[in-house]
């Protein structure tokens, strides 16, 4: 007899319209949802809620002591024990080190490094080997511990680039006067309050070294009195011409898997956390928090419900009123607040047509601390739910293998070719349709790539991998023994 594993729709297609500015189209992955109670209200539990649990609901400089007070006293790995950290929080799915200034996402990078075998040393160009890339630079903090080995803005990187960005600040560079090989540049800042030098990343890592910088001005927050200053940075604060662009660099570019996983790791080295990699709404709360609120995404929650992520945390009243929500369907309720983020709000209907398209005018939202958003209309098409089994449509663009040793305990491995270059997503199902792991999620270059899965914290049975390449997805069953 066939498994069948049912999934919610692939894409949700949304139209946010705002009623003094231009059309915006996202499209929006949606998986399965699972909603747990959790006191009055239903909602997702987050695995890191008890974390977080002090500074949700606050904003501007009592949310940054927040953060400060609840990072801040970390166990620090020393200097030299970055060298053995690195081994793994920075290993890339092939075994090398993840150098951000020299990886090409999506392609072949110019040189790799082997972990614990090409630290610098000495170099004399491109290639040599690896260091410690402290993007918030020595010079700005006084050289002073734990800042000076804290892994969560100290990266390996390429010793020569390394050196090639010195102490400057990130910017913007329009007319380099040096590029590396994978496209970093330096040369004059063309971001709006700065025309020195600096030094920019490739796109793909701006997000990543925007929120090391905001972890960085928070975890030294009051703690700063030997730190000095940069053209970027007084102390552990941000200048506003920094701060605003590290934010573009925020919004742009999202968190991604990888930081997801280095934070994890991290915390197993240092038993703090980066809090706006699982928090990313933080990040406006400091250094935005006269901004308006916007809307960022909308993806469907289960056949009858969806989530609006929106800019910043709202003021409760506002989001939980279900008058605010204009449509000819009316939610039966709102939830404000999904994983204990109060960027986001749960609207569930009493029903919901699959491959219908939908409107709904957001009006009276405003932030946490009463900045007024336009009324904005959003509209979305559902798609209904689709059945997916084994014996799914072959794919012409990439080819699945089944994992091996299957059946496993605890760990298999999932191989798969591309074609061609692609964004890639690799997720694992339990048998009811939950996601319960996302292995891959990023641009990947053609050929053979395999990826390891360890399922120490599953309960043995039936669950199922998933792999799409751009519009193109495949389903594969296995099986756990414990």
């Amino acid at each position: 007899m066939r498994k069948i594993l049912y999934f919610f729709p692939v894409l949700f297609s949304v139209l946010i319209l705002v009623n003094n500015g231009a059309a915006q189209t996202v499209t929006s992955e949606m998986n399965s949802t699972t909603l747990v109670a959790q006191g009055d209200n239903n909602t997702l539990l987050s695995p890191k809620a008890d974390y977080y649990a002090g500074v949700y609901k606050i904003t501007g400089a009592a949310l940054r002591t927040a953060l400060h007070d609840l990072i801040k006293g970390h166990t620090s790995v020393g200097y030299s024990g970055l060298w053995t950290a690195y081994k793994t929080t920075d290993v890339k799915p092939n075994g090398k080190i993840w150098d951000i200034y020299s990886d090409v996402p999506g392609g072949t990078p110019p040189y790799e490094y082997t972990p614990g075998t090409n630290q610098c040393g000495n170099y004399s160009g491109e290639g040599s080997c690896y260091n410690r890339e402290h993007t918030w630079c020595q010079s700005w903090m006084g050289s002073t511990e734990p800042a000076s080995s804290d892994l969560f803005h100290i990266y390996p990187t390429d010793g020569y680039v390394n050196g090639r960005r010195s102490n400057y600040n990130y910017g913007t560079v329009s007319a380099p006067t040096w590029t590396s090989k994978n496209g970093s540049k330096l040369g004059p800042c063309t971001y709006p309050g700065f025309s020195g030098t600096a030094f920019e990343p490739i796109d793909e890592y701006k997000g990543d070294l925007a929120r090391s910088a905001f972890y960085f001005s928070c975890r030294y927050y009051t703690e700063d009195g030997a730190f000095s200053t940069s053209d970027g940075t007084n102390k552990s604060d941000l200048l506003t011409w920094y701060a605003n662009m590290l934010y573009d660099w925020s919004v742009k570019d999202t968190v991604s898997a990888k930081e997801k996983s280095r934070n994890d790791l991290a915390y197993g080295f240092q038993k703090n956390r980066n809090p706006f990699i699982d928090h990313p709404e933080f990040a406006a709360e400091i250094w935005k928090s006269t901004m308006a609120p916007s809307v960022v995404s909308v993806t469907q929650s289960g056949s009858n419900a969806i989530v609006i992520d929106f800019s910043r945390l709202l003021d409760s009243t506002s989001a939980k009123a279900v008058e605010n929500y204009v449509s000819t369907v009316t939610p039966s309720s709102v939830q404000w607040g999904v994983n204990n983020d109060y960027s986001k709000v749960l609207v569930t209907y009493p029903a919901l047509a699959t491959g219908t398209d939908y409107s709904v005018r957001l009006k009276s939202f405003k932030s946490i601390n009463a900045i007024a958003m336009n009324d904005t209309t959003i509209s979305f098409h559902t798609s209904g739910v689709s059945a997916i089994t084994e014996q799914a449509k072959v794919p012409t663009t990439f080819s699945l293998k089944q994992n091996f040793p299957n059946p496993f305990n605890p760990s298999t491995e999932i191989q798969f070719g591309l074609q061609e270059a692609g964004n890639v997503t690799l997720r694992i199902y339990d048998i009811l349709g939950n996601l319960v792991n996302e292995l891959v999620n990023q641009r990947m270059a053609a050929g053979t790539h395999t990826v390891s899965f360890t399922a120490d914290n599953l309960s043995a049975g039936v669950y199922y991998y998933r792999l799409q390449v751009g519009n193109e997805t495949q389903t594969k069953k296995m099986v756990l023994m414990k």
